[in-house]
């Protein structure tokens, strides 16, 4: 082997092993930070902090590559972003300074981070070895990596365990520490639909138009539910009901103990985001074109209608009397909750289309392959 070839190899190894987060204190979570996909196992999507606009941009990132529609969790002023090209930052909020990256997630990781103390939980696709990896933030080394088939939605954590769905249509229930199985359900359809979790169910969706309830505990089917088309959404958990779009164009709300369907109604476009709750009384869905409603919880009913100009395929999210979303048309928008009337807005550079999450003043969201943070202080924008 010639010098100049083993220069050029071990330079590469050099380089790969620079790659990597580690913090320099402990990651210490909070009850407010946002760990997961949908800020709750039930998948509620409200923020504890209610955010006012007007805002102010303070920083933003180029990731050069893009962000999917739930790829962003924070916790201890730690903000965390998965990036479709298999990548995994890290950012100091208050400078907007990334921290580092992880570059082993295979070729899709377009999935919420699972922030537990000082450990990272991430699924991704594209790697034939590793689906489902947890890292030590705190020692910068990996603590365990799986395989479960290729994984398109996010670990959700309840009670010691993860919940996912897999492409190769089973889903399962892991060991938080250790990423061994505990049991499989096979659903016999891809899953792209990250599921809601409480302590008597998980539900979710598949690419075969199903709908199902399974026991947490034992990972028995308790019961389906069919539609015309797949579910991609991830479903909504509240006081024995299941809450869920499909691209069927309805909107399904499904009792918990036995499946039966208590109302649906046809919002005339299709459904692939997940929802919010409303001050526990209504539903914010959103749909493919750009359609924002507000739903009651007991029937169905529509209270308002809000209208972007482009595609919608991101969960709303509710702070206080407010309500986030983000929108193809390059705005993330901010509406009054009781009217549906739009209040704010901010043209990003382009299409929006991952969920924004807040943390305590600050808001965070992606254009394509741009981190954008927003602040309700009045600052200038860091350079």
């Amino acid at each position: 082997m010639n010098m100049k070839l083993l220069l050029i190899i071990v330079i590469g190894f050099l380089l790969a092993g620079c790659s990597g987060i580690t913090v320099d204190k402990e990651v210490k979570v909070g009850p407010d930070d946002w760990v997961m996909s949908g800020g709750s196992a039930e998948q509620h999507h409200v923020s504890k902090f209610t955010l006012a606009p007007p805002l102010n941009l303070y920083w933003d990132y180029n990731l050069e590559g893009g962000v999917g529609a739930s790829g962003i969790s924070v916790a201890d002023a730690v903000l965390f972003v998965n990036a479709l090209q298999g990548e995994l930052f890290s950012f100091d909020i208050s400078t907007g300074g990334k921290i580092g990256n992880l570059k082993f997630l295979g070729k899709d990781a377009s999935t919420t981070p699972l922030i537990i103390d000082n450990n990272v939980i991430v699924t991704y696709a594209g790697d034939k070895k590793y689906s489902l990896a947890s890292y030590d933030l705190l020692a910068g080394k990996t603590n365990w990596r799986r395989y479960y088939g290729d994984l398109q939605t996010s670990p959700i954590m309840k009670d010691g365990s993860i919940f996912f769905g897999s492409l190769n249509g089973n889903f399962y229930k892991v060991s938080l520490s250790s990423g061994r199985l505990e049991w499989k359900f096979s659903s016999k359809g891809q899953i792209h639909s990250t599921c809601a979790v409480n302590s008597e169910i998980a539900v979710f969706g598949n690419d075969k138009g199903k709908i199902f309830g399974i026991d947490p505990a034992s990972g028995s089917e308790k019961w389906q539910v069919e539609t015309a088309s797949p579910v991609h959404s991830t479903p909504m958990l509240f006081n024995g009901a299941a809450y869920v779009g499909c691209g069927d164009s309805n909107y399904y709300a499904i009792n918990t103990a036995d499946g039966k369907i208590l109302w649906k109604v046809n919002l005339h476009s299709k459904i692939t985001a997940g929802s919010a709750l409303f001050m526990q009384q209504e539903i914010i869905a959103a749909c493919v074109d750009g359609s924002i409603y507000s739903l009651n919880m007991q029937d169905g009913s529509i209270k308002w209608k809000a209208s972007t100009r482009g595609a919608i395929v991101s969960a709303p999210l509710v702070s206080g009397n407010y309500i986030y979303c983000s929108s193809f048309d390059g705005f993330i928008y901010c509406l009054d909750g009781t009217s549906g009337s739009i209040v704010w807005s901010s043209e990003l550079e382009n299409k929006v289309k991952t969920s924004p999450v807040i943390w305590r003043d600050f808001l965070f969201t992606a254009a394509d392959e741009i981190v954008y943070c927003f602040t309700s202080k009045n600052v200038e924008k860091k350079k």
